[in-house]
C-alpha cells in the first residue's frame, strides 16, 4: 500500500437502481484490494463517493444539492471529507460539466471506469490531480464482479449480466449513459455466482437494464437460466428487469419449468395507451402486454407482477390515461412505480412538445397511486391465513426477535418468532399486512 492510502476510508452513496448497488460492490471491491478502507458514514470518510442516477431529472438536482451538502460540512470541519467523487450515469451524462466553475465534486468516474477510480484517488492525494480528474467513456466489455465479500451478510446477492440498452426509447437517457447493450460472458456470471454460493450465499438476482435480452452467442436469457439451474447450493433466482418484447412463450414456460427461478416478472408496461407506447417506441401493443401477462399466468404457478408507468408523457390525453387506468386495474400488479413524465436532454422525447400541464400530471400520479393502492389492498387481504414458505433474510429491527423474509414470488414478510438463520426456508401462516409487508408466524 502506497503512503497516501495509508488510513484513507471511503464511503459511497448509492442513488437509484439496484444495477447502481452492485457497481458500488463493485468500486467497494476495487479500492479494497488497493489498500483503501471503508466508512460507514460520510462524517467519518476521508473520501465520499456518490453513485448517481440521471433517469429523471429530480435524481440530478438532488445529487447537485448533496454535492453542497457534503462541501459545506467540510468547509465547517464537520466532516473528514477531504475529496468528494461523483460516480455513475450523472457523471457520465455530464462529464467536465460536473467540474466546471471549481464547486463540484473533486472527481468524475462514469460506469464503465470505475477501475480508474483507485488511480484517480491515488493521484489527488499525491497533489498531482488539478483540475479535477474526469473519465468518462463506454467500453466494449462487462468486467466489473462485486466480490462477495463486499456484501453485508445476507443470503442473496446482485449479479449484473449486461450493461447497456440496444432498445431507443423516446424518453430515455440510459442508451447515452449506460452505452449499447455488453453481455457478461456466462463463464463470468458462473464463476461469480460459484464465489456467492460459497461464502453462503443461496439466492441471486440477476440485474440488466433489459435483462430478458440477455444473449452471449447462441445462449439466450433463458438458456443462461438453464445453465444457472445447475450451481449446487443456489436455491433462488430472480432477474430485473425484463422488456415486455423478450418476454417470449420459451422464456415464460422456461420459467415455468425450473425449480429455481423464481414466479416474479417485473416488466414494464409504461402506458396502456398504444398511441402513447407508439410515441414512445417501446415496440409492443397494449395487446401483445395483456398476451404475455396472461400466458405467465397460465404457466407460471403463483406469478407475481410488478411494473412501471410514466403519467403525462408528450400528447397524453384524457381517453390515454384511462387506457392506463384500465391495464392497470387488468393486470393487478403487486407493486407499482408510477412517475410524472419528466424531459431528459437528448433524447427523441425532448424534442416533443411536453403539453400535459404539470398539474394534470400530478392529478394523474395521485388517481393512478390509489388505483393501484386498492388493488393491492385486495390482493393483500386476500393472503390473510395463507400458508407459504418464506426464506429468511435477516434479523427485523423491529419488533425484537422478528425476521425480514420473502417469499419466491417476491412478497415481503415479517416473520414473528422463531430461532433462523439468513437462508433458512420456514413455512409459515400469514397473519395480515402492513403498507407492503406481510404479517406471518412460523408454523411448528
Amino acid at each position: 500500500m502506497t503512503d497516501e492510502r495509508a488510513g484513507v476510508r471511503v464511503h459511497i452513496e448509492t442513488y437509484g437502481c439496484q444495477m447502481n448497488a452492485y457497481d458500488t460492490s463493485a468500486i467497494h471491491g476495487l479500492l479494497a484490494a488497493r489498500g483503501y478502507g471503508r466508512a460507514e458514514s460520510p462524517l467519518e470518510a476521508d473520501v465520499v463517493l456518490l453513485n448517481t442516477c440521471s433517469v429523471r431529472d429530480l435524481a440530478e438536482h438532488k445529487i447537485l444539492s448533496r454535492i453542497g451538502e457534503l462541501r459545506s460540512l467540510r468547509r465547517r470541519g464537520l466532516a473528514a471529507a477531504d475529496i468528494i467523487g461523483v460516480c455513475g450515469c450523472m457523471a457520465e451524462r455530464l462529464g467536465d460539466g460536473l467540474v466546471a466553475g471549481g464547486r463540484g465534486p473533486d472527481l468524475v468516474a462514469g460506469v464503465d471506469q470505475y477501475d480508474q477510480l483507485p488511480d484517480l484517488l491515488d493521484a489527488i492525494l499525491r497533489g498531482e490531480s488539478a483540475p479535477a480528474p474526469v473519465a468518462v467513456g463506454h467500453r466494449d466489455d462487462v468486467h466489473y464482479v462485486a466480490p462477495p465479500e463486499a456484501y453485508p451478510t445476507n443470503n442473496s446477492h446482485l449479479v449484473t449480466i449486461h450493461k447497456g440498452c440496444d432498445y431507443r426509447c423516446t424518453y430515455c437517457i440510459v442508451p447515452e449513459t449506460r452505452g449499447p447493450q455488453r453481455e457478461k460472458a456466462p463463464l463470468l456470471i458462473e464463476a461469480e455466482i460459484h464465489g456467492i454460493v460459497a461464502r453462503g450465499g443461496r439466492e441471486v438476482t440477476l440485474l440488466g437494464q433489459n435483462v430478458t435480452a440477455y444473449r452471449s452467442g447462441d445462449l439466450d436469457f433463458a438458456g443462461l437460466l438453464r445453465r444457472l439451474e445447475t450451481i449446487d447450493g443456489l436455491e433462488r433466482i430472480r432477474f430485473l428487469t425484463g422488456h415486455p418484447c423478450d418476454m417470449t412463450d420459451d422464456l415464460i414456460r422456461t420459467i415455468a419449468e425450473l425449480g429455481k427461478t423464481c414466479p416474479w416478472l417485473h416488466v414494464p408496461a409504461q402506458s396502456g395507451s398504444d398511441a402513447v407506447l407508439r410515441r414512445m417506441k417501446r415496440l409492443y401493443t397494449r395487446e401483445r402486454y395483456l398476451a404475455m401477462i396472461a400466458a405467465a399466468r397460465r404457466w407460471i404457478p403463483d406469478v407475481t407482477f410488478s411494473g412501471d408507468i410514466i403519467v403525462g408523457f408528450p400528447g397524453e390525453t384524457d381517453a390515454d390515461f384511462r387506457r392506463t387506468l384500465e391495464l392497470v386495474e387488468e393486470v393487478r400488479y403487486d407493486l407499482l412505480f408510477s412517475f410524472k413524465y419528466s424531459e431528459r436532454p437528448g433524447t427523441p422525447a425532448a424534442k416533443l412538445p411536453d403539453d400535459v400541464p404539470p398539474e394534470v400530471k400530478k392529478e394523474r400520479l395521485a388517481e393512478l397511486m390509489a388505483v393501484q393502492d386498492a388493488i393491492w389492498d385486495d390482493l393483500a387481504a386476500a393472503q390473510t391465513g395463507a400458508v407459504w414458505e418464506v426464506a429468511v433474510e435477516a434479523a427485523a429491527r423491529r419488533p425484537a426477535g422478528s425476521w425480514r423474509a420473502r417469499t419466491p414470488n417476491n412478497r415481503k414478510v415479517l416473520l414473528h418468532g422463531g430461532d433462523h438463520r439468513p437462508g433458512d426456508l420456514v413455512r409459515v401462516r400469514v397473519t395480515g399486512c402492513e403498507a407492503s409487508t406481510f404479517e406471518a408466524e412460523p408454523i411448528n
